[in-house]
């Protein structure tokens, strides 16, 4: 099982409603959301977690 860590936030009401209403239209959790979209900030940048197996080691490059 993988470890799992709990992340809190506040954020304006106006964007937390927002959200619910994606969440609802898309018919998303809101946990699910918000883990893709953290794991897509990170893609983007180029971080991974060096401990995941999930990282597919691009070519030339070396796993630490």
């Amino acid at each position: 099982m993988v470890n799992m860590k709990t992340i809190t936030v506040q954020m304006p009401e106006e964007t937390y409603q927002r959200i619910k209403a994606y969440l609802k239209r898309h018919q998303v959790k809101q946990k699910d959301l918000l883990v893709r979209l953290i794991e897509a900030a990170l893609e983007n940048d180029g971080c991974y977690a060096p401990w995941s197996t999930a990282h597919k080691e691009k070519k030339g490059e070396r796993k630490i």
